[in-house]
C-alpha cells in the first residue's frame, strides 16, 4: 500500500542490520542493486562493512518506492558535488527527497515531499577524545556549554551537537569543508534553535530539528527547512520487504 506525505510532515525508515540475516531475503537485496552499488559493495574488505552497505541500500530503494509507483530496483542516484546523494530518475510525480545515514547497527532514511532535509546517526560508544573534537569542530559558544556541564553528561551532549551539525550540513548539500563551527546549536530545554555566522545565507527561523534515542547505543538526529509551522518526524522500524 502507497504511503502518504503531508506537508509538513517527514518519515523516518529504520532498520537494525544485525536483526536482518534470512538469507533469502538478503539475496532479493542483491537484486535490487545496481551494477555500481554491486562493486561498491564487494570494495569493504569486512562482512559486516557489506552487509550494512547492502541493508542500507534496500532500505534507501524500497523506502522510496513506498511513495512513488515506482519499483525498488529502477531508482538511479546521482551525488551533487559534495557527494550527498540524489534521486536522479525515473521521473515520477511527486519526486520524494531522501537522507540516508548509518553507523554500526543502525541505518535510517528520512523522506519528505519537499525542503531541504538531512538525517545523521552515530554509535555513542564511539571511542575518541570527544572534548578535542569538539575544541576543533565546534563553534566557541558550544564547546562552553559543553565543557560547563558535569563530565557524566558531556558525552551525551557531544553526541547531541554531532549529529544535528552532520545532518544540517547533509541537508544543506554542503561538505564538512563549509565548517561546522559556522553554525550554533543551542539546546537549553526548549526547542532546538540554530544560529549561522554573519554572511552565511540561511534563515535560522525556516530550520526544524529533531533529537531521538532510538536505541541505548545510538543518536539520531534530523533537519528539516521549513518555512512556518512545524515538522512532524514519524519514526517507523522496518526490515525492507519483509515488514513495516
Amino acid at each position: 500500500m502507497r504511503e502518504a506525505l503531508e506537508p509538513g510532515q517527514a518519515h523516518l525508515w529504520y532498520v537494525w542490520p544485525d536483526s536482518v540475516t534470512d538469507p533469502k531475503l538478503l539475496r532479493t537485496y542483491e537484486g535490487l542493486l545496481s551494477e555500481d552499488e554491486r562493486r561498491q559493495k564487494d570494495r569493504f574488505h569486512f562482512a559486516e562493512g557489506r552487509h550494512q552497505y547492502l541493508l542500507s541500500r534496500a532500505l534507501v530503494r524500497t523506502t522510496l518506492s513506498r511513495y512513488a509507483d515506482v519499483r525498488p530496483e529502477e531508482w538511479r542516484f546521482t551525488k551533487n558535488e559534495h557527494g550527498r546523494p540524489e534521486v536522479a530518475g525515473p521521473e515520477v510525480a511527486p519526486w520524494p527527497r531522501f537522507s540516508l545515514s548509518h553507523t554500526s547497527g543502525f541505518i535510517a532514511c528520512l523522506v519528505a515531499l519537499d525542503g531541504a532535509l538531512g538525517v545523521d546517526v552515530e554509535n555513542t560508544e564511539r571511542h575518541g577524545e570527544l572534548l578535542e573534537i569538539a575544541d576543533r569542530h565546534f563553534s566557541p559558544l558550544e564547546v562552553g556549554a559543553l565543557r560547563a556541564l558535569p563530565r557524566g553528561a558531556q558525552t551525551e551532549r557531544f553526541f547531541e551537537y554531532w549529529t544535528l551539525k552532520e545532518s544540517l550540513i547533509k541537508a544543506l548539500g554542503v561538505g564538512i569543508s563549509f565548517g561546522l563551527s559556522n553554525f550554533s546549536f543551542h539546546l537549553d530545554g526548549g526547542p532546538i534553535r540554530v544560529f549561522f555566522e554573519p554572511g552565511i545565507p540561511q534563515d535560522p527561523r525556516a530550520w526544524r530539528f529533531t533529537l531521538l534515542r532510538p536505541g541505548p547505543r545510538h543518536i539520531l538526529a534530523a533537519s528539516v527547512r521549513r518555512q512556518g509551522g512545524e515538522v512532524d518526524v514519524v519514526p517507523r522500524e522496518t526490515i525492507p520487504l519483509a515488514r513495516s
